[in-house]
């Protein structure tokens, strides 16, 4: 497709969100994703450059808090707890336009926003089951965010759990859970990934190890041996659970485009890979799911 082309479709859009009007939006969407299948890598991110970012579309979409905040990075990366709280929506944010309320609304029901959504539910899940089968359970979160998982769980809300050891390099992140999670025996840590690879038991060991959304921004290197140091930290019968999102997300083109969102996205295959590095007699049952929405890759490893 030429650019000249391309930018009349951009156009067409744009004026339609001008007057109010988001319906176009998910052919918007569409095309970007086609767009972006149908060229290289190189390809791609000339087109962003050439045609998106000098179009006064992008600048119109990030009325919507989402697409905002990623594209701001106002902590250094995309996709922060403060972003992510966005998506769980809760609260509405306040001082949105007219527009930013339309695309808010159409934001929260994309499929990236439902399957962040189902992996906050299924992670308090696989949390309320290791506290149910193991009586004082120790869990570490790696990259924990605002532990929003942690304050959906029954165990955690009841006491259940005898420590949750929450860790992240955000110190704003941090306090948040500090000021709303103290009271149910959750100890935040502030530190890297570096801290876990160099010794996994650093912080003990546990009864359950996740990583929510780390995964995505890791190569597979740094994913591996990340994955190697939680497993080392896993009691007898502990569990590890790591998420990642998978490339068939319909809405990359838009996040790559307009939202500046770059994440590494993967198969069943290539999260298994993972577990590349540990010890196979040690491995009780390796499987991957994903959520209900299709979008997030999920590898689960029982420590024998």
């Amino acid at each position: 497709m030429t650019t000249a082309l391309s930018s009349s479709l951009i156009d067409e859009c744009y004026t339609a969100l001008v007057s109010g009007d988001i319906t176009p939006l998910d052919d918007f969407v569409s095309y970007l994703e086609s767009i972006r299948r149908d060229l290289s890598v190189e390809e791609w991110s000339a087109y962003i450059a050439d045609v998106i970012a000098p179009h006064p579309i992008r600048a119109l979409l990030h009325e919507e808090p989402l697409t905002r905040r990623a594209y701001e990075k106002p902590r250094g990366y995309a996709g922060d707890a403060a972003m992510l709280d966005l998506v769980y929506s809760d609260a509405r944010p306040p001082e949105l336009s007219d527009l930013g309320k339309k695309l808010y609304d159409w934001a929260l029901l994309k499929p990236g926003a439902a399957s962040v959504r189902a992996r906050r539910d299924i992670l308090a899940g696989i949390i309320d089951r290791i506290a149910a089968e193991r009586p004082s359970a120790r869990i570490l979160s790696v990259a924990c965010g605002h532990l929003r998982e942690a304050q959906q769980s029954h165990a955690v809300r009841n006491g259940k759990i005898r420590e949750f050891v929450a860790l992240d390099q955000d110190r704003e992140s941090l306090a948040l859970v500090a000021r709303e999670q103290s009271d149910y025996r959750v100890t935040p840590v502030h530190a890297n990934i570096r801290r876990l690879l160099v010794g996994g038991t650093a912080y003990g060991t546990f009864d359950l190890a996740y990583a929510a959304g780390l995964y995505d921004y890791l190569d597979e290197s740094v994913a591996q041996a990340l994955t190697a140091s939680m497993f080392r930290a896993l009691r007898p019968g502990g569990l590890l659970v790591v998420a990642n999102f998978a490339p068939d997300l319909p809405v990359i083109g838009y996040m790559e485009a307009v939202m500046d969102w770059i994440l590494r996205y993967r198969i069943e295959s290539e999260v298994e890979r993972f577990a590349a590095r540990l010890p196979r007699a040690e491995i009780a049952e390796l499987t991957t799911f994903r959520d209900g929405p299709g979008n997030v890759v999920y590898l689960s490893v029982r420590r024998s």
